[in-house]
């Protein structure tokens, strides 16, 4: 109770020292302001306003720097990327040649566009289909095209089925709508052949009989990343009041206009939000019938069908808008190619990249073998080394000179120094799974070890250079000692396997 009672009177003391020490500067602080002002006063007009400009200036320069140094140079709005290029169909093409004569499979590629030159000539209005199952597509586009005829498809290996239906209208226009599998209708992910062609259409109709769940929303989003005009298809229509219409609506467009400002869409391209509409596609529905004895009886009746206001909107973006829907279209498919060149290119990289690091491995390992005096000094054979980095930097288009490559494996020499004794020992460990070694295992040792430090080296420049498209040392050191650590039991048994077999067989 004493310490207590002492305490509180040395804060109560503590308190009115720093009170009477405030007050102090203020009276001092408001002199010296009072002072200086009246000096002010005196000074002529041009310089009175010239040093209080200085002032001004001085004191938001200096607010404007805590205020960053407060927020730590965030920016409470999102991060703007920049827009991607479009893509040129006539350099894409020219692309395509290019990785053709690398000696990547193009035919995908060159199939694509064809198809699109086939679809401009054809002028067919395409719409697609999407969405869940059993939320009422079929029926849909039998209700709008009742006697259209249909074809049934399996695109792109795809074992779902993708089915078109035919219609030319008393207007003139030829339609080419299809009906796409959804996403539980392709094992829970969203398909690539679906996918694919909702990108091919003018119009993306999305099917739902209800709110927008997470993933759907995703796929949506997916589509709108490629520039899809986009129309949501709110079926079963007599279960929402007005009221409850409009608000559903209005939340789905303000997902869209939300997602649009946080920058979620990837390749920022800036889409309206959808149009939302409610419709009846009909099917059938359960009431129970009573009858006059009071029995009762569930049957199923047909439910009325009226989808006019999705009849009405894709005509009239049809009459008005087809010009400039088609301009879309091959724009979204080009940017398609484009996604799978990318794709391709990046594929046959990392398989060659592979292949690379595996042969110049096997060499570094033979090195060891060869050596006179194996395990010496174990430092990264610079030759070998050097000449990895070089096929790798030229593999990904990625110019480098010696200096770059020297200043790497300088950096790599630097980690690998703690990392040597662990390395031996862990080669050592593997080779006593192979009996009959023991009077070599000394040589034996520095070839596995050899193998773990290229195998390593390798992967981190291809990792590196896919990542940042250039050999920065620096990161890529950090990497290559990430990656020498990594499953380093399973690695080992690997090399230790191949050692044996090369010594075996000399």
């Amino acid at each position: 109770m004493k310490i207590t009672r002492r305490l509180r009177w040395l804060l109560a003391g503590g308190i009115l020292l720093m009170t009477l020490l405030f007050l102090l500067f203020l009276f001092f602080a408001t002199k010296n302001f009072l002072d200086l002002w009246d000096r002010l006063q005196l000074l002529p007009t041009w310089l009175f306003y010239t040093y209080s400009t200085l002032i001004v200036a001085v004191v938001l320069f200096s607010g404007w720097l805590i205020v960053k140094l407060v927020s730590g140079g965030r920016s409470t709005t999102a991060i703007k990327r920049p827009a991607p290029k479009p893509v040129i169909e006539a350099s894409l093409t020219q692309e395509i040649a290019q990785i053709k004569a690398a000696g990547m499979d193009t035919a995908p590629l060159e199939v694509e566009i064809a198809e699109l030159n086939e679809r401009r000539t054809a002028g067919n209005a395409h719409i697609a289909f999407f969405g869940d199952i059993s939320t009422g597509k079929s029926s849909i586009i039998k209700a709008l095209l009742p006697e259209a005829g249909v074809e049934i498809n399996l695109r792109g290996g795809s074992t779902r089925e993708i089915r078109e239906y035919t219609w030319q209208t008393l207007a003139g226009d030829h339609l080419l709508l299809t009906d796409l599998p959804g996403r539980n209708e392709a094992e829970g992910t969203l398909d690539a052949a679906a996918r694919d062609e909702a990108i091919r259409a003018h119009i993306v109709v999305y099917v739902t009989d209800s709110d927008l769940s997470r993933t759907q929303f995703e796929d949506l989003q997916e589509l709108a990343a490629f520039g899809k005009p986009l129309l949501i298809a709110i079926n079963k229509r007599d279960q929402y009041t007005a009221e409850e219409q409009a608000q559903l609506a209005q939340r789905i467009r303000s997902r869209f206009d939300s997602a649009q400002r946080t920058g979620t869409n990837e390749r920022s391209v800036r889409v309206e939000p959808p149009e939302v509409l409610f419709i009846q596609s009909g099917g059938t529905e359960e009431i129970v019938r009573v009858y006059p004895d009071g029995r009762e009886e569930t049957v199923q009746r047909p439910r009325k069908t009226d989808i006019s206001a999705l009849a009405t909107h894709l005509q009239t973006e049809i009459d008005q808008r087809l010009e400039s829907l088609t301009q879309q279209r091959d724009t979204s498919v080009l940017n398609l190619v484009q996604e799978k060149l990318d794709t391709t290119r990046e594929d046959y990289r990392r398989t060659q990249a592979e292949k690379i690091v595996r042969s110049y491995t096997h060499k570094a390992i033979l090195g060891a073998l060869a050596s006179v005096s194996p395990g010496t000094d174990l430092v990264i054979q610079g030759v070998i080394g050097t000449r990895m980095v070089q096929e790798l930097c030229k593999l990904y288009d990625s110019p480098v000179s010696q200096l770059d490559i020297d200043q790497f494996l300088n950096f790599t020499q630097g980690k690998l120094g703690k990392s040597i004794p662990l390395l031996l020992a862990v080669a050592g460990n593997g080779l006593k799974a192979f009996p009959g070694v023991g009077t070599v295992a000394g040589g034996l040792v520095h070839a596995v070890a050899y193998g773990l430090i290229f195998d390593a080296l390798g992967k981190s420049v291809a990792h590196t250079l896919e990542q940042r498209g250039a050999l920065k040392a620096a990161p890529a050191a950090a990497t290559f000692q990430e990656m020498l650590s990594g499953n380093l039991e399973e690695r080992t048994k690997t090399f230790a396997r191949l050692v044996i077999e090369q010594y075996r067989g000399k």
